[in-house]
């Protein structure tokens, strides 16, 4: 997505206005980001790796880079300066591990990869990008979906796009054996072949193995969180006994792989305040021994915050509106 106001930001930091933010707004700020690659589509999921990498080098020269354990430490100590900054990733993707974790490395940046086990195990893609590729990137002319009692023509790109949304608006707010068959169902669209190219095409939505997150964690230092076992929303459309399984399996399934604990949560979608994490999420979370799980809202941290409820900062993925961004938001109370 282009940047907004491109102009305005540009002279915010020529003039000065984004320095004076980012001293008179000091916070701690955790930034989650998804993937690092050269993907050329408007709602990618994946910055550049050239501006990934000019990022961090502000990051490294701006603010204090921390490891999660570093702030969590600070966290429950009340020793937080806000100055941190802490980097995350969600789903786990491969080019997690082929773009952003050499550009980490080399710059002594630490980071938290949080990840889908259930995806990291079959190499599954997530939910979207399936609804995307069938939808708006295949020769499907009629998209069939008896599970939502769908039957229409695919018309033109635009006509594409907003279908594309409906059924990903769907994805969202149902439980998981439906999101499942969807999922299934819109696989079904089209022949082994055509997925196969689709995926291909979408590399750069390929999810990480078991291997790649060994590798993550023992040769690059990174951190392994919970992302759930799938990209598993926690809103009330799921049963309690699949909330159990989801933040405990996730959870159990890192610690036997990589033989360590298992801290961190990110509640996929995140929006706590939109119902994606349930009371009910919040108590399983805590049960399960999650010492800090993280949200997609970008509230203000304090020292009396809830750790089962922990803001975080969306990435941007030009770097003066990056830039920018990191002096407005939060913004003060």
């Amino acid at each position: 997505m282009a940047m907004r106001k491109p102009g305005l930001k540009h002279n915010l930091i020529r003039f000065g206005v984004a320095w004076l933010l980012r001293v008179t707004n000091r916070t701690p700020r955790v930034l989650f980001y998804h993937g690092v690659d050269q993907v050329d589509e408007e709602d990618s999921l994946h910055i550049a790796p050239e501006s990934f990498e000019r990022e961090m080098q502000f990051l490294l020269k701006h603010y204090e880079v921390v490891a999660m354990e570093e702030f969590e430490q600070r966290f429950f100590a009340n020793r937080l300066s806000g100055h941190e900054i802490v980097v995350t990733f969600d789903d786990g993707y491969c080019n997690n591990l082929t773009y952003a974790a050499p550009v980490l490395q080399s710059l002594k940046i630490p980071f938290t990869v949080f990840i889908s086990t259930a995806h990291i195990e079959s190499g599954d893609y997530f939910p979207t990008a399936i609804a995307r590729m069938i939808i708006r990137d295949s020769q499907v002319k009629h998209l069939s979906l008896d599970c939502l009692k769908l039957e229409m023509p695919l018309q033109d790109n635009s006509h594409r796009k907003i279908i594309c949304e409906a059924v990903i608006q769907t994805l969202k707010h149902s439980n998981v054996l439906f999101v499942n068959e969807i999922c299934r169902q819109l696989i079904a669209n089209v022949s082994a072949d055509e997925y196969q190219s689709l995926c291909d095409q979408h590399r750069a939505d390929r999810p990480l193995n078991w291997d790649d997150v060994q590798r993550l964690h023992e040769e690059y230092g990174g951190t392994i969180g919970s992302h759930c076992v799938q990209h598993f929303i926690c809103n009330a459309y799921q049963t309690d006994e699949e909330v159990i399984r989801q933040l405990f399996q996730s959870k159990q399934k890192i610690e036997e792989r990589l033989r360590t604990d298992c801290r961190y949560l990110a509640y996929p979608n995140g929006v706590y305040n939109a119902g994606d994490v349930t009371p009910f999420a919040m108590q399983t979370a805590q049960k399960a021994g999650y010492k800090l799980a993280f949200t997609t809202v970008t509230d203000r941290l304090h020292s009396n915050f809830n750790p089962m409820l922990m803001p975080r900062l969306a990435a941007r993925f030009e770097v003066e509106d990056f830039i920018v961004k990191l002096g407005l938001k939060p913004k003060y109370h």
